[in-house]
This record gives structure tokens, C-alpha cells and sequence, in this order.
């Protein structure tokens, strides 16, 4: 991700977009929510005056210096005290659910009793309320000097002892109470009820809080604003450039500039789409290191002022606002960053073309979307030179542990080669002949894994996997060209998935009488036979050759088999279906065994097709609701026409015929389209 970064640094620094960024130990404070509140405790004197939640988007500007061990002026304290009696558990959350201010106070006094800010506590509190203020005091002199944090440090210290600031809060918190303006803050100040199996040392919950001053809110620079926030990390920044002045560079980074050496460890970034990671983790407990004789930093260098870059171009190529733009999520810890070595700050999306941008009932094509990126790049080569890209940067990070991020895939490609690409994959997704269901969409290719990693149930239920053997990036490598075997196992990988399809496709989807157009499992058959059409091209497999050949041909068989099984059974049997019809019976032998299974489908059908010659008039007759609701009256395929159909499958397939024992992944998945495939059409109709 350094190289990356350090591209990305550079291309805004040549457009003077402004990416300065936070001090790399000014970080954000966690998310807040009802349940996970900030308060902000305001100081008069030697009181606690005020006890408020912050707004929920107010805290995205909130930061707190420091580190988890201990941070100013926003912290991570504890509740007051500690609830193990189960009767009292129960009471408190149906207090909290109904936070409806009515509270029996001298009963929740009573509750007061077992002190929750132990020994453990304390040291966190200490360099929270004491070592950090008192380090920002010495950073922030002179030209650094910021004059609202040194106000606030000198308003929290009557607040040192521990034990002072626990009274205070709690005469506050009891306040709340009585006035009933926030019951739900006041139990949530108060009262930590400990968790199940977790020590007693360690485990004393977690209280996100913000320190402010009264007389600092008046004057309108209180800590919880974004101008405060500026300010101070104006004054940190700045102070670093100081620092750094009075330092001999003795060392060179992996980019050709001079520094003075350094161990801190690299800056991290809180991205918007859910996790935070660090621009690079070294451990000097990893044995590989030692072979080369430099540890952690000295392995891969990087000045401070590079690493400030590379953090805040991070940071502006994050945001929020640039979701679906430079970056989408692809699961829950997982995010790609896609963006051009030429950036302006206003840009179109360069996701739109990788992953669909779903809006309110409308579907989104990758046709659509491939046309308008090859029509913006297109105009962007004629009428405005300057801002056309060299390449276009790709890569993917994914959260693999608490302290590990990892770069799983990184790739620059040019814009014509992406335009050709799209191309290809277009023509790779009409590998397919009219199917029986509605022509499946185009995939997105970051969409692939989702596709390829659904495994199934025969009933058509999805079966629960957290193995993902198909990573996030792996469409991304398919639109750029694989190997060979690459594609070889994932043909295998969906041959195994369309067999237990192909089940539940003989006994719903080849059923007039059992089809219903709403089943949320006829979208995973479209999407899963796609796929695969399209592995079928790449492997040099089109359509128009296999579709005269012996798989295809049996697929088609055994459809048509199931069609004319059902109308049997609709006519003679009076609809009653048995659970699978004849051709599903025989889709996973006719994989295994084709001959054999082709000889004994002929036998088996010889009486539905002696009916199918007397009865040529009777077809399936269904009321079902339209997408609009009405009720309407649908017809299946004639019997006369599924003979038809099947005699010239039938004479195909006898030319081709031959005696396979087994077919191979490239013959399944034939077969499986086949049997997917819309019937052969007739010109006259059925009489």
C-alpha cells in the first residue's frame, strides 16, 4: 500500500488539492450510537456543570490525542460502578428500555456500591488526566501554541485525583436524575453491569467521554466542535515541523529524502468504510526480519513528512463523500480503492464500472455502466487533454485480525485496457444461447465471488459457509486475464454448485404448475449459469459450437423430458406430481453415466411420448398474479410441441452420440446450460 500511496500523495500534490491531513496521534474517537454514547462533561470551577450526549455527527469531527493507553481531551473512561446482582441487571435494562424518566432515586443509590474504577483504571486515567495534558503542555509553545487546549488543561486539574472527578460525576450524573433530562446517560454514567466469564481485573467497560470547559463554551471554542478540532491540529502539525528542524538527518527512506531516525510506529487511518488500518505493520518478533539485519521501520524506511502525505492522501481518498466515487466496500472488512493518477476534485465514478450503485427500484447494467466510462474517457481525451489518466490504480485491503490490514490485490491498468476489458467481458457474457427464464444479467466483477461462493441445498435454500474459498478481487482478475488453470477450477468449482441447481430447476422451474417468477432462487440460477457461459468463452468454448454437441443436446433431452412428465402427469394423474420428474431424476447419472442414462430416458418416456401423440392440444393452464398484482391465466408448452421438440433434439443427439463413460467439467456445465436452455422453436405451429 506504501507505493500506492506514495503515487497517490504525489498526483494530488500536482494538482494542488489540498490532502493535509491529522496529526498522526490525533485520531478519531469510536462511533456513537444510543447504546455507545460520547457525554460531554463540561467544568466550571472545581464542579462538573454539565452532563450531555454528543450529536452522532458531531463526533465524526471530535478527535482525542493520544493513544488507547490513555488520550485528551476526548477519553475513554469507565462507569462509576459495577452491577453483578442479577435482580438489579434485570431492573436497570428495563429501566433503560423505557427511559421515560420515571426512577426510583433512592433505590438506584442503593446500587452504589461496588466502586468500578479500580487499580487497572487508574493507570489509564492518570495518562489521560495527567501525562498527556502535561505532554501537549511542553509540545504546544511558542509558534505551536494553541490557546483553548492549554485553557481546558488547566481547567481539568482540579480533577487529577481520581477520586475527586468520581464524586463530581456522580453528584452530576444524580442530577440528570432528578431533573429527568436523560435518564438512559445518567444508569449509563453510573452503572456498568459486567459481562459473563470476563475477569474482574480488566473488565470495567468503557465510557467515550469529552472534556470541556464552560468558560471555553461561551466564548464559542468549545472542545466539541470542528473549529476546535482545526485549531488544534493545526498547533500539533506545526509543532512537529519544529521538532523535526532541530534533527540531523542520519538516515535515508525508501523514497530518496533525508530523515533523522525514528521508531514510532506508522500512522493509521479510520476509513469510512468501517475499519481502521495502518499504512504499513512491522513486528520486530517476526524471525524473517533477522536474516537481513534491520527490524521493524529500518526494513522499509519512510521519512515523517512522507508518512504525513501517505496518511492524509489516505484520509481524502477515504471519505465519506467519496464512496461509490474512489472507493466501495465489497464486504464487511474489506474496501477497494479505485481512482486515476490524474485527480480533480470534483470526478466521476470510478467504481460504477466494478460494482453496481443500487438506487430505489431500479436495476443497474454493466452495459450501461461501461458505455458511460468509455463516453466520459472518450470526451475527456478530446476536450480536456490535461486531465486524461495514465493509469487508472486499483487495490483492495482487507481487515484480517485486529492489527493486521492486508493489500490482497493491487493492479494499474490504462484506461483503453480497462475499455477493452469491459468489452470483453461483454462479449463473454452472450456466450449463451435464449434461455427458458429471463436472460441473466451482465455480472459486475466484483460481484463474481458472491456468485462462485453460494453453495446450496437441493430444496433451494442457501447452505451457511463462512469459508470463502473465492476471494473479493477474483472478478477483477477474470476481467484482466487469468491462466488457464485458474479458470479450469472455477469451471469445477461451478459444475459442483449447478448439479444441486439443476435438481431444484427440474422440480420448480420446469414445473408450469410449480414455477412462480417471484422464487428468490431463480435470480442465483441466472447468475450462476452466467458465470458460467462465461468461463466457457474465456476457456475457448462458444455457443454456437456447443450447442450442436452431445452435452448440450442431452441437457435439452432431459428439459424436455420434464416438460412432457409434468403434462402427463397434469392430464392422466389429475396434477399430482411425484418429487422429481423424469429428467431431474436423471441429470447427476447422465452426468456420470451419459449413455447409459440416455438409453434409459428413451425408455421411460416411450409412454409420455405415446400420450404426447394422441393428446397434441393439452397444455398446463395456471392462474398466477402478474408483477402487478392482477390475476391472469398462463399457459404452458402444448403437448404437441414438446414432441416436436423433443424428435429434433433426439435426431441432433443421435448424430452425435457416442460412448462417453464420463464427462468432463467443460461436458457438465455444457449440460447444464442445456438443460437451462430455452426449446427449440417451430416456425408453424403445433396442430
Amino acid at each position: 500500500m506504501i507505493n500506492e500511496l506514495y503515487g497517490l500523495s504525489e498526483a494530488l500534490k500536482k494538482v494542488n488539492i489540498a490532502s493535509e491531513g491529522y496529526h498522526q496521534e490525533y485520531t478519531e474517537i469510536p462511533n456513537i450510537n444510543v447504546r455507545k454514547p460520547c457525554v460531554r462533561i463540561v467544568f466550571s470551577g472545581n464542579q462538573v456543570s454539565c452532563l450531555e450526549r454528543v450529536d452522532e455527527k458531531l463526533g465524526k469531527s471530535i478527535r482525542r490525542y493520544g493513544s488507547k493507553q490513555g488520550s485528551f481531551p476526548a477519553m475513554n473512561l469507565a462507569p462509576l460502578y459495577r452491577i453483578t446482582n442479577a435482580e438489579q441487571k434485570k431492573e436497570l435494562e428495563k429501566i433503560l428500555k423505557a427511559n421515560d424518566g420515571q426512577v426510583d432515586i433512592s433505590r438506584i443509590k442503593t446500587w452504589c456500591t461496588c466502586n468500578n474504577w479500580g487499580d487497572k483504571f487508574f493507570k489509564k486515567y492518570r495518562n489521560s488526566i495527567q501525562n498527556i495534558p502535561a505532554k501537549l503542555e511542553k509540545m504546544l509553545q511558542g509558534e505551536a501554541a494553541y490557546e483553548p487546549i492549554l485553557r481546558l488543561i488547566q481547567a481539568v486539574r482540579p480533577f487529577t485525583d481520581p477520586a475527586v472527578f468520581h464524586a463530581e460525576l456522580e453528584k452530576a450524573a444524580f442530577r440528570l436524575l432528578e431533573m429527568r433530562l436523560d435518564t438512559s446517560l445518567a444508569l449509563q454514567i453510573l452503572f456498568y453491569v459486567r459481562k459473563e466469564g470476563e475477569g474482574e481485573e480488566g473488565d470495567y467497560g468503557k465510557l467515550s467521554v469529552i472534556l470541556d470547559d464552560k468558560k471555553l463554551e461561551e466564548e464559542g471554542i468549545s472542545s466539541a466542535t470542528a473549529e476546535f478540532t482545526e485549531g488544534l491540529n493545526q498547533a500539533l502539525r506545526i509543532a512537529d515541523a519544529t521538532a523535526r528542524k532541530g534533527q540531523k538527518a542520519n538516515a535515508q527512506d525508501a523514497f530518496g529524502m533525508g530523515f533523522a531516525s525514528l521508531e514510532k510506529p506508522m500512522p493509521t487511518v479510520k476509513l469510512a468504510g468501517g475499519f481502521e488500518v495502518s499504512l504499513r505493520t512491522m513486528f520486530k518478533g517476526q524471525p524473517c526480519q533477522y536474516r537481513y539485519g534491520k527490524i521493524d521501520n529500518a526494513t522499509y524506511p519512510i521519512a515523517p513528512e512522507m508518512r504525513s502525505k501517505m496518511k492524509s492522501a489516505l484520509e481524502w481518498l477515504s471519505r465519506e463523500e467519496r464512496r461509490n466515487i474512489t472507493w466501495v466496500s465489497t464486504d464487511k472488512r474489506e474496501i477497494v480503492f479505485i481512482y486515476p493518477s490524474h485527480l480533480t476534485e470534483e470526478m466521476p465514478s470510478y467504481t460504477a464500472l466494478f460494482q453496481p450503485r443500487y438506487a430505489e427500484n431500479q436495476k443497474v447494467y454493466f452495459e450501461s455502466e461501461a458505455k458511460d466510462f468509455a463516453e466520459y474517457l472518450t470526451k475527456t481525451k478530446l476536450t480536456d487533454p490535461e486531465n486524461y489518466p495514465d493509469n487508472i490504480q486499483i487495490f483492495m485491503l482487507r481487515k484480517v485480525d485486529n492489527a493486521r490490514t492486508r493489500v490482497l490485490y493491487t493492479r494499474a491498468a490504462s484506461p483503453d485496457e480497462i475499455v477493452l476489458r469491459s468489452e470483453e467481458w461483454q462479449k463473454a457474457s452472450q456466450n449463451l444461447p435464449e434461455l427458458s427464464m429471463r436472460y441473466p444479467w451482465t455480472p459486475f466483477p466484483l460481484r463474481v465471488s458472491n456468485i462462485m461462493n453460494r453453495a446450496w441445498k437441493r430444496d433451494g435454500t442457501p447452505i451457511a459457509n463462512k469459508l470463502k474459498p473465492v476471494p473479493g478481487y477474483h472478478g477483477m482478475e477474470l476481467l484482466f486475464g487469468v491462466q488457464k488453470q485458474i479458470l479450469e477450477k472455477d469451471l469445477h468449482m461451478l459444475v459442483n454448485s449447478c448439479t444441486t441447481m439443476a435438481l431444484y430447476v427440474g422440480e420448480r422451474m420446469h414445473s408450469t404448475m410449480r414455477y412462480d417468477s417471484r422464487d428468490p432462487f431463480l435470480s442465483k440460477v441466472q447468475d450462476t449459469v452466467m458465470m458460467t457461459g462465461m468461463i466457457l468463452y474465456w476457456l475457448g468454448s462458444r455457443k454456437e459450437d456447443y450447442m450442436k454437441e452431445y452435452p448440450y443436446l442431452l441437457g435439452q433431452l432431459l428439459k424436455i423430458s420434464d416438460n412432457l412428465h409434468e403434462l402427463y402427469c397434469f392430464a392422466v394423474r389429475d396434477k399430482q406430481l411425484p418429487a422429481q420428474l423424469v429428467g431431474s431424476s436423471m441429470y447427476v447419472a447422465a452426468s456420470e453415466m451419459p449413455l447409459q442414462a440416455f438409453t434409459q430416458l428413451a425408455n421411460r418416456m416411450i409412454p409420455y411420448i405415446a400420450w404426447a401423440k394422441v393428446n397434441r392440444e393439452v397444455c398446463v393452464r395456471k392462474k398466477q398474479k402478474n408483477s402487478q398484482g392482477e390475476e391472469v391465466e398462463y399457459f404452458g408448452p402444448s403437448a404437441g410441441y414438446l414432441l416436436y421438440a423433443y424428435e429434433q433434439v433426439a435426431g441432433q443427439l443421435g448424430l452425435v452420440l457416442e460412448d462417453k463413460r464420463r464427462f468432463s467439467d467443460y461436458e457438465k456445465a455444457q449440460m447444464f446450460i442445456g438443460y437451462l436452455a430455452a426449446l427449440p422453436k417451430k416456425e408453424n405451429s403445433i396442430s
